[in-house]
């Protein structure tokens, strides 16, 4: 009983001394954590180490507001520029015993460890500067940033080139969000000010979805149907090119949907893009050429409403034509699918080729379109004298035109028949000619 009563004292004791050396040893800890920077201490990559916190405070801030002085935020919005806003334009500081606070003193008994740590151990403690600044001016920096940063979206794009549709992706624009960007560079100023601040890591930068998408084009496939024709009289040229680029990527989507239209008339589209315009016959190629591209498309001919002209024309094969002007003359169609048609138009050279392009699905068989002319009427004359010829001479001044009756076909169905009237042919002959020598 007595041996266990002396190690029951003993142990009294060594508790005691444990307690007073612990005491006088944070004692000591508060009493240094109240004097000076421990060893190892930086702030940011400043050593401050050993240094009272009044002259560390004032190193740190003569430190920053040297670097704040002469260099710049710098910010990533894309891969390929650093966009730069200098700490001066924004008042940019830095509070010295703000930054030290940390390893200046306890609050509780769990800040224990740390000043154990930073005081008696060997690792290094750096300090994160604690930046103030103008929020206001760094906001309007960024506005104005926001200009170069800014980008807006590109729309999807197809076209018809050399026989095929061609798919050109959309690409995302984005937009500068101020708001997360200034709570953004906030938080990494108070990390690393100096260091490179990718906003596209800060959800700064908004996306900007185009308008047209890839997805728009998922209809549009392939090539149904497409015609050239040849661009035989010069001074037709402007029309031809006018009317080239007036129908060049029309839609037209399936009867009875809302969400665009699934008509299309020749006369009212270039009169609605040019209101002065007088319709020629340059643009009477350019809708003769579609007409033909309906019929390889294999457009029903109910659903097309075309007159042909009066008489043949060079350009395309009788039967093919189709006159446009102001007043009824049009060429118009719908589209009878269940998928989205597209209008393809260019002009290359001297030859202009119309393409309507669509769904795969609704590609027919393949469209042999065929002429036959099933009679002819030949030309009247009309002779006009000329002194300058010899009795009995002629000079044809103009050969006029036959008139023909043509039918036209798609594998091997009837789909119309045109008569052409005949134009005169006039006839220069010379004077006192017999009658008998002009009808040789």
């Amino acid at each position: 009983m007595k041996k266990t009563g002396n190690k029951l004292l003993i142990f009294l004791l060594i508790l005691v001394q444990s307690l007073l050396a612990m005491g006088v040893g944070i004692a000591v800890l508060f009493n240094a954590s109240g004097r000076d920077i421990p060893v190892n201490v930086y702030a940011g990559d400043l050593d401050i180490g050993g240094k009272g916190f009044e002259e560390a405070a004032r190193a740190i801030e003569a430190e920053y507001e040297a670097r704040f002085g002469v260099q710049h935020i710098r910010l990533k919005a894309d891969d390929d520029q650093i966009y730069e806003i200098p700490f001066s334009s924004i008042e940019a500081t830095v509070d010295g015993m703000a930054t030290i606070e940390p390893i200046m003193s306890m609050d509780g008994i769990e800040d224990i460890p740390r000043l154990i740590g930073a005081h008696f151990g060997n690792h290094t403690t750096v300090l994160s500067p604690v930046v103030k600044f103008n929020e206001s001016k760094l906001r309007m920096k960024l506005i104005e940033l926001s200009e170069s940063i800014d980008r807006d979206p590109v729309d999807a794009r197809i076209y018809y080139k050399d026989g095929l549709i061609e798919k050109e992706p959309d690409d995302p624009g984005v937009s500068l969000n101020v708001n997360n960007a200034a709570e953004f560079i906030r938080k990494q100023l108070s990390t690393d000010p100096f260091g490179i601040i990718d906003l596209r890591a800060g959800k700064a930068l908004d996306t900007v979805y185009a308008d047209v998408t890839m997805k728009d084009f998922d209809a549009i496939q392939v090539v149904l149907g497409e015609y050239s024709t040849s661009i035989m009289d010069g001074t037709l040229e402007d029309s031809i090119e006018s009317a080239v680029e007036g129908i060049n990527g029309i839609v037209l989507v399936p009867g009875g949907d809302p969400s665009g239209r699934s008509e299309f008339s020749f006369a009212e589209t270039m009169l609605s893009l040019y209101p002065d315009m007088t319709f020629d016959e340059g643009y009477c190629q350019v809708a003769s050429t579609m007409y033909a591209a309906l019929l390889e498309a294999g457009i029903p001919t109910e659903n097309i409403i075309r007159l042909p002209h009066k008489l043949t024309v060079d350009y395309i094969e009788p039967g093919l034509d189709a006159s446009v002007a102001e007043d009824a003359y049009d060429l118009r169609f719908s589209n009878p699918f269940g998928n989205t048609l597209a209008i393809y138009a260019v002009k290359k050279g001297t030859v202009v080729t119309v393409a309507i392009a669509g769904n795969r699905d609704d590609r027919p068989e393949k469209s042999v379109i065929s002429t036959q002319i099933v009679s002819k009427s030949a030309p009247p004359v009309y002779y006009v004298e000329n002194r300058d010829l010899k009795p009995g001479e002629k000079a044809v001044l103009d050969p006029g035109k036959e008139g023909i009756t043509v039918r036209v076909y798609r594998n091997n169905e009837l789909i119309s028949t045109d008569s052409y009237e005949a134009e005169s042919s006039i006839v220069q002959i010379g004077p006192n000619t017999d009658p008998e020598i002009k009808n040789k």
